[in-house]
């Protein structure tokens, strides 16, 4: 049977040994997550190089390292299939973690698919806009935002201003939420970027 041999420090094993058990085992998405978070806490590992050591899109790495910031009654309910990584990203939109775990758990109760969950969490967050700017929202621009926030996974605004002054506001959340966003816009990785 062929074999590799390889020279290797302590600390290559290590993470050797991490990336193995996450491509092996069949994990859900937040000890998935949790495994990425341990190679960027113990080893200084960047999301793109975890992406290339796991053979995943960086974007897939970010996403799932974003889960861990979601209330711990939302991740019980992903750790026991309740809820999916797309619900549980959904619910990522959601400013305030009590609200946030209210859906989550109606979700699971009432079995709702991911897209019912954008649709309800998008609803969330378009009455407190309606309550904010009073203004109707153009079904089309609205359109634009959903497709939006599913390609980037994090809320997108679109808004009309006066005089044709209109913006586009994409949320993220520190700046490795920053990298993944700038790579899905430009398609390349801001370590990328001369100065």
């Amino acid at each position: 049977m062929p074999s590799i041999v390889r020279d290797a420090s302590d600390r290559t094993l290590l993470v050797l040994a991490l990336v193995e058990n996450l491509q092996r085992e069949a994990l859900n998405p937040l000890e998935e997550a949790e495994g990425y978070s341990a190679l960027s806490d113990r080893f200084d590992m960047k999301q793109g190089d975890i992406a290339a050591a796991v053979g995943k899109d960086r974007s897939t790495v970010a996403n799932l390292l974003r889960l861990l910031k979601l209330p711990v009654s939302i991740r019980r309910l992903v750790e026991n299939g309740s809820l999916s990584a797309g619900h549980a990203r959904a619910l990522l939109a959601v400013g305030d973690p009590v609200r946030a775990s209210e859906i989550g758990r109606k979700a699971a109760k009432e079995g709702w698919s991911v897209r019912e969950m954008e649709r309800r969490v998008g609803g969330v967050s378009r009455k407190k806009r309606k309550r904010k700017r009073g203004a109707a929202v153009d079904p089309m621009l609205k359109a634009f935002e959903d497709r939006l926030r599913d390609y980037f996974s994090t809320r997108v605004t679109i808004r009309q201003g006066k005089g044709g002054r209109d913006t586009i506001e994409i949320q993220y959340h520190g700046s490795e939420d920053f990298e993944r966003v700038y790579e899905l816009m430009t398609g390349q990785e801001l370590s990328e970027v001369d100065e």
